[in-house]
């Protein structure tokens, strides 16, 4: 497989002697104040509060990972089809979590099997067999779900969210609904963030759909209020308190009356407007007491700034105060929400260290801050951006630009760069490019009334859900991405949503079977799409986060059935995870395969076939077998994934 090689001796000397030593591991799995970790627990969505994704396991490692085997399948119920996405709240995009020798999950419903009832169940973990289940009458988001570890008076909780807004406390002892919390263990979240106007208008799609953070005895949410324009839902981050379930605090994402920032909407703007939520995963600094939010863009524009749309926000985990924040974005116009959580860093300047926080985004460029000050740890440029020559166009003239590492995925292209994968996509491709007079605007490119455009990256990113890792021993950064363009026909500019439709061409791909192609990009039949974009369409990207160079970047993915030699990478959303054995597992692509790379080099060094593609982030612990085992889901169902979806959750364990 195709690769650069790794540039950083520093880091590759630091991960060889972490993968020689499990003590230099150990003490350094933690990443800015972070509880040290043993390797036995997944505590939560991204292993730890600070979100780095990182395990201090060494057992397995780049030579003897050719070795894993299946350990277990745990299979929920809800089967396996290729009736393609069974919606965004149907989708099985779970990260278990292990606490005290039990692995724990949260399972969806399934449309198509009304029997079938959301749960929360927990599993052994070295074998896959069930040990309890407790049935929801509301659905269970697939995205996972939290853990309280309780207190002197309160047992341990799982926290989780449901369908219709309901944010809910399971009792581990009792295994039932914690009566305590909110109103018979449930907490109505939709009340407190719509007007009389919005009612109960918005309920259906207004849910929580990322696992909460948990800041001591604080549940921090985001929310999910669909994306349509006002009115509607705010996208307040919120705090609740886990015994009771009453409201603490609440941050407004959009600045009400009096409160700072209120100046950046006009008139009226700013009332029952949605959107500017975070609806990715919420990242905690416990040693400081600081929530870091990325909330996404807004719904439907706004005359000024739009903050703190597209922002990271630095709140006071106790109170909510805005402790500093920056927009990352400014008036975005691309979709170019908030996908990713900020993750804990250990930033080295000069001769000392400062805890920093990392972000990423679907623009593709990483943002690196005094997790304490907001100060910019690489230099940030407001740097003009191309302009539409539509008169109308509502584009912010400036962007912010990292100086370092510069774009983590494609920005541009030729038309001497087309792929020639197969000779019909090359035809089509360039024939497709000739005919709109195409003109490549880049990052933040805005489209044109009389030429076709390519802007880069796509809506999807660049990085989407699921998040990078970071490997605190190494410096390492790790992150995947898709390179691929989006096309907008001459005309009018329009919103991102509900602009007029690009040309359509009718081709064969064999004699007799007509297909419909659209956009720029090659369709071989119903779940093959090859972009007209250079390859490698996906890709894993690793970065020194201090240094803010590139170490090496390495094809993430295939298309399935394609038959050529060209490292193609493919379309994909999930996370990575890396170890101290030198390691990073992700599933992610849309061609149902696990893969481990070498963290050191990128080089791919061990695959297995699921059952469906594994669009979220896997997770490793020791067993109480002392066994090191990496778990991950693989029941696919996104929209840009290929057809099939299951409802699989797999294990893999070295003989």
């Amino acid at each position: 497989m195709t690769k650069s090689a790794l540039k950083g001796v520093g880091a590759s000397l630091a991960l060889i002697l972490m993968a020689a030593s499990p003590a230099l591991a150990q003490s350094g799995a933690q990443s800015g104040g972070q509880a040290p970790d043993d390797g036995t627990t997944w505590r939560s969505y991204g292993q730890n509060p600070g979100a780095t994704n990182f395990s201090p396991l060494t057992q397995i490692t780049p030579e003897n990972v050719g070795g894993l085997q299946r350990a277990w399948t745990f299979r929920y119920g809800g089967g396996t089809d290729d009736e393609g996405d069974r919606g965004l709240d149907y989708r099985w995009e779970v990260t278990p979590l292990v606490i005290d020798g039990v692995m724990y999950v949260s399972t969806p419903t399934n449309p198509n099997i009304p029997e079938l009832k959301s749960t929360i169940t927990a599993l052994e973990p070295e074998t896959g067999k069930v040990l309890w289940k407790w049935e929801s009458e509301r659905n269970i988001h697939g995205r996972g779900i939290a853990w309280w570890p309780g207190d002197a008076t309160h047992g341990p909780r799982i926290i989780f969210a449901t369908d219709k807004g309901y944010l809910a406390a399971l009792d581990v002892r009792t295994r039932q609904l914690a009566a305590d919390f909110g109103q018979g263990g449930q907490v109505d979240a939709y009340v407190g963030v719509v007007s009389d106007v919005v009612g109960e208008s918005r309920r259906d799609t207004f849910t929580i759909p990322n696992p909460v953070a948990l800041y001591d005895n604080l549940i921090i949410t985001g929310s999910r209020p669909g994306e349509m324009g006002p009115p509607g839902p705010r996208g307040d981050v919120r705090a609740w308190d886990v015994r009771t379930g009453e409201l603490v605090w609440a941050f407004h994402t959009v600045p009400q009356p009096g409160e700072a920032n209120h100046e950046g909407y006009v008139g009226d703007e700013w009332k029952d407007r949605s959107g500017a939520n975070v609806w990715s995963t919420i990242t905690i600094d416990e040693e400081n007491g600081i929530v870091f939010a990325p909330v996404g863009d807004l719904n439907g524009r706004a005359t000024g700034s739009e903050l703190y749309a597209n922002s990271l926000l630095a709140l006071d985990a106790r109170t909510g105060a805005l402790k500093w924040h920056h927009q990352v974005t400014h008036k975005d116009l691309w979709d170019w929400d908030m996908p990713t959580p900020p993750i804990l860093v250990n930033f080295r300047e000069g001769d000392h260290t400062v805890p920093a926080v990392a972000l990423t985004g679907k623009q593709s460029l990483l943002f690196v801050y005094d997790r304490l000050t907001g100060r910019p740890l690489h230099e940030i440029e407001e740097r003009p951006t191309p302009r539409s020559d539509d008169p109308k166009d509502e584009a912010w003239p400036t962007q912010p630009f990292p100086v370092r590492p510069g774009p983590l995925a494609r920005v541009t292209m030729t038309r001497d760069e087309i792929p020639n994968i197969t000779p019909e996509q090359h035809a089509y491709c360039t024939a497709f490019w000739d005919e709109n007079n195409i003109q490549v605007t880049g990052l933040y490119g805005r489209p044109l009334m009389t030429r076709g455009t390519l802007s880069f990256p796509s809506t999807l990113g660049g990085p989407n859900w699921g998040g990078p890792s970071y490997n605190p021993n190494s410096d390492v950064f790790i992150v995947n991405v898709q390179n691929m363009a989006q096309f907008r026909p001459a005309g009018p500019v329009t919103p991102i949503f509900g602009g007029p439709r690009p040309p359509r061409r009718r081709v064969a791909a064999e004699p007799g079977a007509p297909i419909t192609q659209s956009g720029f990009a090659y369709r071989i039949d119903a779940d093959t799409m090859l972009p007209c974009t250079p390859t490698p369409w996906g890709e894993l990207v690793a970065v020194d986060i201090s240094k803010g160079e590139i170490l090496w970047r390495a094809p993430l993915g295939t298309i399935p059935g394609l038959k050529t030699d060209v490292a193609t990478g493919a379309r994909n959303l999930g996370g990575n995870i890396q170890t101290a054995g030198g390691l990073v597992f992700i599933g992610a692509a849309n061609d149902r395969t696990f893969r481990a790379y070498d963290a050191r080099t990128g080089e791919e060094k061990w695959s297995v076939e699921l059952d469906a593609s594994a669009h979220t982030t896997p997770i490793t612990f020791m067993g109480k077998d002392g066994k090191q085992y990496v778990v991950v889901t693989g029941a696919g169902g996104t929209a840009v994934a290929a057809r099939r979806m299951s409802d699989t959750l797999n294990a893999f364990v070295l003989p």
